[in-house]
């Protein structure tokens, strides 16, 4: 088959697409960055695509040329000022289904949500709903399918579960018995495939779900006990507390915690799994059968417990430049300043240009590591300054080098902080 995948560099996308490739099916694989696409998977076709941008039918007939099946795995948990919920979830995939439909692509399979119904109320189910519906009067074969929380290698819902597992207080949304019923990516690669494959059964909307419910207070149990960490200690947090909590999370980064996943958390994430036994012949595999199988690694115990001391880390070498900034411009004695620097050889009209030049700079940088702006060049200048300060303070100022209060040798452990937030900060 040929087969336009977008989403492809995404949690699901990804997965698909190496399962698509290895059954040797051609494919078109639609992702914003092709050649870093291209350095961790090679083989399929890579095609340059925005779903910001990419809202109107035109853009798509060009890639859709002889494409018999269409498959949309593009999704958001939280938005962010160039990615919207109605334009990733409405407008894009309503252009590409429009598009398809005019193409002649004999099937649309669209991954959508749980709770993307009827009774849909968050602005994500409602988004996910809309371009579902549009899809669902298109004169073409399709299948929407409607994943529960999805968990495998890669998962970002389940990281955040168990990085909250591994503290030593776990805060939960009330009593933390909201029901859930995850899915393993595994099974949902199977049934997309499965609807690739079958050539009747089709135009259903169909739930994505794992074999049974449990709670989210179950969930982290298990995570915490998967993690080798004890028993879990649950922090209960109020439902009105916890939106509160969710919506100034964004300190936090790219993650699933925001206002929408806790309000979908509480209205919960079940459904009846015979009908996806029914459809697919297999019945999906369960949370706790597959943490049994799959011992943790210390890679994944790493995460979990760094997940919460990543931001936290950029924020404290931020702050450590934007006070060293506004306190050399603003604070410390200038006089003092100015025969330092005349001890270093500047002088004259040099020294105010240095100082207040230096702490300008020192500003910036910590600002734009505060807000993720370039990080890695104004990480790395951030070293190389740390390093030519040192240097100069060794050669000009040696005894800086035994003050108790250790200004030149908390450059170290400040230098290999810098360089592991770059690593942590990676996409």
């Amino acid at each position: 088959m040929n087969i336009l995948l977008t989403g492809a560099s995404g949690f699901i996308g990804s997965h698909l697409l190496r399962e698509l490739y290895a059954q040797g099916h051609n494919i078109k694989a639609c992702v914003r960055d092709p050649a870093l696409a291209e350095k961790r998977f090679s083989g399929p076709e890579y095609i340059d695509d925005d779903f910001s941008k990419d809202v109107r039918p035109e853009k798509w007939h060009p890639r859709l040329e002889g494409v018999d099946i269409v498959i949309n795995t593009v999704g958001i948990i939280r938005e962010s000022a160039t990615q919207r919920y109605d334009t990733l979830h409405r407008d894009a995939p309503i252009a590409l289904f429009q598009a398809a439909a005019n193409s002649g692509v004999q099937r649309i399979i669209q991954i959508s949500a749980l709770g993307a119904d009827a009774s849909a109320q968050s602005h994500y189910h409602l988004s996910k709903r809309s371009a579902d519906d549009y899809l669902a009067e298109l004169p073409l074969d399709w299948v929407i399918l409607r994943p529960s929380i999805v968990y495998g290698p890669g998962a970002k819902s389940m990281s955040l579960f168990r990085a909250l597992a591994a503290l030593p207080l776990t805060p939960v949304v009330g009593d933390g018995r909201q029901p859930i019923q995850p899915i393993h990516i595994d099974d949902l690669v199977h049934a997309a495939v499965h609807c690739i494959q079958d050539p009747e059964d089709i135009r259903r909307k169909i739930d994505l779900v794992g074999p049974k419910p449990i709670t989210m207070l179950k969930l982290l149990q298990l995570q915490r006990q998967w993690l080798g960490q004890g028993p879990l200690r649950p922090l209960p947090v109020p439902y009105p507390m916890s939106l509160h909590l969710a919506g100034v999370s964004g300190f936090l980064g790219n993650t699933p915690l925001n206002r929408e996943s806790v309000q979908m958390l509480q209205r919960g994430n079940t459904s009846d799994v015979n009908a996806f036994s029914e459809y697919f012949h297999f019945t999906p595999q369960g949370i706790q059968e597959v943490l049994s199988r799959t011992p943790a690694t210390v890679a994944d115990r790493w995460y979990a417990g760094l997940y919460f001391l990543r931001p936290l880390l950029r924020i404290s070498i931020a702050l450590v430049w934007i006070l060293t900034g506004l306190s050399s411009a603003f604070f410390y004695p200038t006089q003092e300043s100015y025969v330092l620097l005349e001890r270093t050889g500047i002088s004259g009209v040099l020294a105010p240009l240095m100082l207040y030049g230096a702490a300008a700079l020192d500003l910036l940088l910590g600002f734009a590591v505060l807000f993720s702006i370039r990080l890695p060049i104004a990480a790395l200048m951030q070293v190389v300054m740390m390093c030519g300060y040192s240097l100069i303070i060794s050669v000009a100022l040696p005894e800086f080098w035994l003050h108790p209060f250790g200004p030149v040798t908390k450059n170290l452990p400040l230098i290999v902080a810098t360089l592991i937030m770059l690593v942590m900060e990676k996409r």
